[in-house]
């Protein structure tokens, strides 16, 4: 009984190290796609209130530097959403912003290459913000680009012999003039090999 389960294992692992040695000799890197939710901290009306949070959504591509070192790309739009508050007068002044990003960044897997695994990421690029004042009367409209960093950590599951599903969340600060903005985002992704 003993050597069935022994020979058992042994066939597991080996079929499971083959798939690996097959998978990763396969694949130069990885496409991405996400969505997700993001939610900016910084406060917007004086009165410690933020934006709300909207839709986040984006691409990356990874290359596959070893078996669990991979460098990329990544561009994103995250909408931070909008917060009414009002001011003497009486008037209702809606703020709005968004982000689109563009940034280079650094992947490190920890884990299974086959199973499900964890990996920690960190990345810094150009960050442009726009923003938008609305007050019922008239329309101000700022745009900035400005240099910001991000980092976040995730985990994955293969769903295919080269395709992925990744949950991540990250942390984004901008360098704006005044306070820096500030803001979270949780997002789902698919990852296919190419």
């Amino acid at each position: 009984m003993k050597r069935i389960h022994l020979t058992l294992v042994l066939v597991t692992v080996f079929f499971v190290a083959a798939f690996a040695t097959t998978a990763n000799a396969n694949t130069v890197g990885t496409m991405e796609i996400n969505a997700g939710y993001a939610k900016s901290s910084t406060d917007v009306t004086g009165n410690d209130e933020s934006m709300g949070g909207g839709i986040a959504f984006g691409a990356s591509y990874w290359r596959n530097a070893s078996p669990t070192v991979q460098w990329g790309a990544e561009v994103s739009y995250d909408n931070l959403g909008s917060v009414d508050y009002t001011v003497p007068g009486p008037a209702t002044v809606t703020v709005s912003g968004n982000v689109l990003r563009v940034n280079p960044a650094l992947r490190m897997n920890f884990g299974s290459q086959v199973g499900p695994s964890f990996f920690a990421q960190g990345g810094a690029g150009l960050y442009s913000l726009s923003a938008k004042v609305d007050d019922g009367t008239a329309e101000t409209k700022d745009t900035q680009s400005k240099f910001g960093f991000n980092v976040g950590a995730g985990v994955g599951f293969p769903v295919g012999p080269k395709t992925k599903m990744n949950f991540l969340g990250q942390y984004h600060s901008v360098s704006t003039e005044g306070e820096s903005t500030n803001y979270i985002e949780f997002k789902a992704g698919v990852g296919f090999g190419l």
